[in-house]
């Protein structure tokens, strides 16, 4: 009789299971939410129902937004869009914005043929479709409309154009992106015309976005120092650029550069770190964090510099830096003890503290995530299911599928997906 016993556990295990991803499903909010708290209290939100209950939430989510929203909900879903094939497959079926946008990320995995899609949309009247084939515009024989729809009326096709120029890496595109990086009125095409000017290198792309340097704002340069550090620019000057922008300038792109220059390895890369060591002590806040982001642990200045951060009056500093130490091993005892003070707080640097904490698998910070799902913020609400899900607590992370918050929802809904 014991194995009949067990056997009907697990068909009402397997029926409440089933049940919390029908409701995601087909019911409504609320009930969604009694239904997740019901099965939790069972016992029945294991890791295999919970990803079969982000699965259905995240399908859900992209077949019921309307309108911008719907674009918006499949653009949020693409790093977990595997799971959810059949979803953007069927998504992809009509004929509006959102159903290009499905097709763009189905293009994006490999799931469709670019020929098709260049032939049949190229001369579409949605900007939406235009992009489809924009983005199926690559390598030399697309050249031609490659360059047409970069000069398009409509941003979201010229920007899928220059991301096929990035991949085309064409040298015929070489006069268009330069053109765009400078006059165009959208900063994401100036930003991608960039990189595509980077991607196709040679010592005229190089000169040309030196010559854009004197009047770029402080984002554009990053962008530029992060084309001249793509290989084809960084054989023929790009090297150097680099080497110029990480000795003679300062803020955030000095910081870029010299992260570049350490990436490229040889001489100069000791040049990199210690311009990254010296940002972590000397910078603004948001130099000094993408500095610690940056540099390499297996420097003694930049440890020394991150130890220094430590000690900082600014807390999101000293979270900042003990975060970076827990990647050290080293150091990751450490900066558990200071970071679990900094989780008991209230302000920014508490929830910063927890997720670092949470992604490091520390369980000590539990129960405060689960206090901050309910929290007034979407954001804080959002970064407390994720961490719960770092930590392998799915019943408590599942009610972040549930919140009232769709950005909330489809986050939690990808992380479990990819996790």
């Amino acid at each position: 009789m014991r194995g009949g016993f067990v056997l009907i556990g697990l068909a009402i295990s397997a029926c409440a299971s089933r049940g919390v991803v029908d409701t995601a499903l087909n019911g409504d909010l609320f009930a969604l939410k009694r239904k997740i708290a019901e099965t939790g209290r069972s016992g029945d939100l294991d890791r295999a129902t919970v990803e079969e209950l982000a699965a259905a939430v995240a399908g859900r989510e992209v077949r019921s937004a309307k309108g911008t929203e719907a674009v918006h909900r499949i653009r949020s879903v693409r790093s977990c869009a595997t799971p959810l094939l059949p979803v953007l497959r069927d998504r992809a079926e009509r004929s509006d914005d959102a159903a290009a946008e499905a097709t763009l990320v189905l293009l994006e995995l490999g799931k469709l043929s670019r020929g098709p899609l260049l032939e049949r949309y190229a001369e579409a009247s949605s900007g939406a479709w235009r992009a489809v084939a924009a983005r199926s515009a690559v390598g030399r024989k697309a050249g031609p409309l490659r360059r047409r729809l970069i000069g398009d009326p409509d941003e979201r096709a010229r920007r899928a154009a220059l991301q096929a120029a990035i991949e085309s890496a064409d040298p015929a595109d070489l006069e268009e992106v330069l053109e765009t990086a400078r006059l165009d009125p959208d900063p994401m095409c100036q930003s991608l015309a960039t990189r595509a000017a980077g991607a196709i290198g040679g010592e005229r792309a190089v000169i040309a976005l030196d010559d854009h340097w004197a009047r770029a704002d402080e984002t554009t340069r990053i962008t530029i120092v992060d084309a001249w550090s793509m290989p084809s620019a960084l054989r023929t000057g790009g090297e150097r650029k680099l080497l110029w922008a990480a000795e003679s300038t300062r803020g955030l792109p000095a910081l870029a550069a010299a992260a570049a220059l350490l990436r490229t390895g040889g001489a100069n890369a000791t040049l990199g770190t210690a311009i990254l060591a010296r940002g972590i002590r000397e910078g603004t806040a948001t130099e000094r964090r993408l500095a610690m982001a940056m540099a390499p642990l297996s420097d003694n200045d930049v440890r020394k510099s991150l130890v220094q951060a430590t000690k900082s009056d600014d807390r999101e500093i000293r979270v900042f830096a003990l975060e970076r130490m827990l990647d050290d091993p080293p150091s990751k005892n450490h900066a558990v003890g200071p970071l679990r003070e900094l989780a008991k707080g209230r302000d920014q640097a508490a929830i910063m503290a927890r997720t670092a904490l949470a992604t490091a698998g520390d369980s000590s910070v539990s129960r405060q995530l689960v206090a901050q799902l309910t929290a007034p913020n979407a954001e804080h609400r959002s970064l407390a299911a994720v961490g719960l899900l770092k930590l392998g607590d799915y019943a408590q992370a599942a009610a972040g599928l549930a919140d009232d918050d769709p950005e909330v929802r489809t986050r939690v809904a990808c992380t479990a997906l990819a996790h």
